[in-house]
This record gives C-alpha cells, structure tokens and sequence, in this order.
C-alpha cells in the first residue's frame, strides 16, 4: 500500500504583518527595505479566520512589523474580532513586538488588558541605543519607569526587553544588562546576535566575548543571590537535565513542521517572519532562491492547504534549516561541539555574505556568541523551585522569539 498522504497541521501560531513601514531605521536590521505599505483588513480577517479554525485549543496571534503601533487600530479590531469568534474552548495569547516609541498610555492600557505579551527593542546604554536612533533612550527609559509604576504585573509577568548584539556595541552590553538588572528591575532580558552579516567581526574578537561574559555572569549571580530570580534568559535553567543521547540529526529550528504561518501585508503566506519581502531584500541569490522555493501563496487561497503538505520537502530541499550536526563555522564543526543541542543560530543568517554559497556555513559571530553564552550558562546554578516558573504560561511563539525554549522565576500573580 502506498503511504498515507501527508495533511496540513492545525495551526498553533500567526504572525501578522500589519506594516512594512517603521519609525526607525536601524542599521543592522534584517528589515532592510522597509516601505510605506499597510495591510487591508480583508486579509487581516482572513488570516484571524484560518487562525480560529484550528482544531487546537491553545493558539498564538503575533503582531509585528515593521513598527505594529504603527496600526495600532488594527490590532484593536483584530482582537476585538477574534474575541467575539473564537471557540469557548480556545484560549488565544497574543503577542507583539515593538520598538517602543509609540507606545503611549492608551496603547499600553489596551495591551495590559488583553493580556498582551509584549517584546520591546531596547539595545542598552545611550551608546548602545544610538546605533537604534538618537534621542531614543530617553524615551524608552521612561517608559520602563511608566510602565513599572502604572502596569507593575504586566511589566513583570509579560514584559521582555531584547538587546540586539553587534560588534560594535560589545563594550557597553555588560553596563546595559546590569542597568536593565539593577535600575529598572526587568524579569525578563534577552540578548540576540544580529541577524545580519557582521562585517566587522574577526574570529579572535571572542576573547572580547569571554571578558564581557565573565561579567555579565557575575552580575546575573548577584541578582540570582538577591532576589532568587534570573532575568537574563541564557542563563536560566528550570526542568530535567538533558538526556547523554544525541540525536543522530538535529534541526536547526522548527519551521519545517508547518503549524505556524506569517502573512505579508499583501497577504503573501510563509513559513516564517524571515522569509517576508515585505520590508526586506534578500541580499545574496543564495537566501533569494530559497525563500522563493518555500512560498505558500496567499492566505486567502483554498490551495494554501495543499501546500502546506508540501511544505516539510521544501523545507528539507533548502538545506540550510536541517542537519545542525553538519554545520561548521571558523570555530570548529557543530558536530564536535558540546553545545549543539542547545544553541540557537537562526538559519536565515547563514548565505547573508556574497559568494558564499555553503549551506552549511553558520556566520562566525552567532557561533561565537553562542559558544561563550552557553559555557557560562552551564556554570550558573539552576532554579531550584520548577512550580515557581511560568515559561510554559510562555507558548512556543513566546520561546521562539528568544531564541530557545526556556522558563522564568514567577515574581508576582498576575491578571492584568
């Protein structure tokens, strides 16, 4: 008998894209040809509509951009719609990603109320800051202040703050993460590499990143000691020790299972927010070809099924998101790396450099970050209280945009 033929998974995830435009311009944004172009609501509904049909009964809704409070009323008449059409039985978390700026009482009100898990784009220190615009850090610093004196639950329980690490803001990253720790009392701090091609990072330079972690250790050790909470996520550890069996193959991400979607402002249908062209050019053939072999087409068509059958193969035939054991970077060959199981270097980022056309060449400054991040996260002491976390409360969506799956201490019950 031939084999049963393959079915497309419920959903667990969307993330919509509500604008390709934003109100900054970072410099080492993946987002890198942002536009003045914002979605209709026919495609909105449409998407919150293949969303609701799901058959499972926990569902993730990501709002994102460009800048999404740039839409702000969209998002109202999303949620607004979902709530009045979602299932007695379905419980549906939504989510955010923003750079904070237009993030004003009104919006922080309805946030807060709908119970939003929000992630803001803060890079640190002034210096660290400026790379994301001048004048920036003032604002964001107050509104850590508004949000901890006015939302004291939400900014504790649903609050995350992400540095984005360049190489050239390695020297302030220690005074940012200690002022993120100590001043505002954040609970909840990641740090991801860029995504982008780090031109001016040098294998040698890890040194830098032994010094600065060996700090930032220290640190999160001394909050550890005093509060019995560890804010910065690669140091967390909660649950089961791994098992001493590795997997023959490893993927380098979940993508390839298909139960999550992001939809273009055109309604253009993906496997993945990187994949978007919206507010994006693909800056090598290499990425181009293979983005272009994995479109599901648009969220409207009655076909987006068939292909989302297909999709694993397409996955698989990119190259670049399986077999983690066989990638390699200056810094030796994954498969000989005792971290493998645990680091996390997001595929996208692999073939960002013209000319090279290995899909198995992971950038040197993702390698290196994770490298040093991760020998200091298996010295740290682990959690001790696993009631005491709420990571699972997270979702998968919430685990994906740090990077890796992981817990957090609970400081305080919360219904916002």
């Amino acid at each position: 008998m031939p084999p049963p033929a393959p079915t497309a998974p419920d959903l667990r995830a969307v993330k919509l894209v509500l604008t390709a435009g934003c109100n900054l311009r970072c410099s080492y944004c993946y987002q890198s040809d942002k536009k003045n172009l914002r979605i209709d609501w026919e495609i909105v509904r449409a998407t919150l509509d293949r969303l609701l049909a799901s058959a499972r009964s926990d569902v993730e809704l990501l709002f994102i951009g460009g800048e999404p409070l740039l839409e702000f009323p969209t998002i109202e008449r999303a949620v607004a719609y979902v709530d009045e059409h979602k299932r007695p039985d379905m419980a549906v978390q939504y989510a955010t990603i923003t750079n904070g700026l237009l993030l004003g009482q009104c919006e922080a009100d309805f946030l807060v109320r709908h119970r939003f898990n929000v992630q803001l784009s803060f890079d640190g220190l002034p210096p660290a800051q400026q790379l994301r615009g001048q004048h920036t850090f003032e604002k964001l610093n107050a509104l850590l202040d508004t949000l901890r004196d006015r939302h004291p639950g939400f900014y504790d329980e649903r609050l995350r703050v992400n540095i984005t690490l360049v190489p050239a803001t390695l020297g302030y990253l220690a005074d940012s993460v200690e002022y993120f720790l100590f001043e505002k009392r954040v609970q909840d701090l990641t740090i991801t590499p860029q995504m982008t091609a780090a031109a001016d990072w040098r294998p040698e330079r890890i040194a830098e990143l032994e010094q600065l972690f060996a700090r930032l250790y220290r640190v999160s050790l001394r909050r550890y000691h005093e509060t019995g909470e560890v804010p910065l996520q690669i140091f967390r550890k909660t649950g089961r020790r791994r098992a001493r069996r590795r997997p023959a193959e490893i993927s380098m991400c979940g993508v390839g299972r298909g139960d999550q979607l992001a939809v273009d402002v055109d309604g253009a249908t993906q496997g993945c927010l990187m994949f978007v062209a919206s507010y994006q050019s693909f800056p090598t053939t290499f990425l181009r070809s293979r983005v272009e072999a994995m479109r599901l087409g648009d969220i409207r068509d009655p076909a987006l099924d068939d292909r989302l059958k297909l999709y694993p193969e397409a996955v698989r035939h990119a190259e670049i998101f399986d077999h983690k054991e066989l990638k390699y970077s200056s810094y030796g060959r994954c498969g000989e790396c005792k971290y493998l199981e645990d680091c996390a270097v997001c595929p996208m980022s692999i073939g960002r450099v013209e000319g090279e056309n290995d899909p198995r060449r992971v950038p040197d400054f993702n390698c290196a970050y994770n490298l040093v991040s991760l020998k200091y996260r298996a010295r740290f002491p682990r959690l001790k209280s696993l009631p005491e976390m709420i990571g699972s409360r997270r979702g998968p969506l919430w685990d994906l945009l740090a990077g890796r799956t992981s817990a957090r201490r609970r400081t305080m019950s919360v219904a916002p």
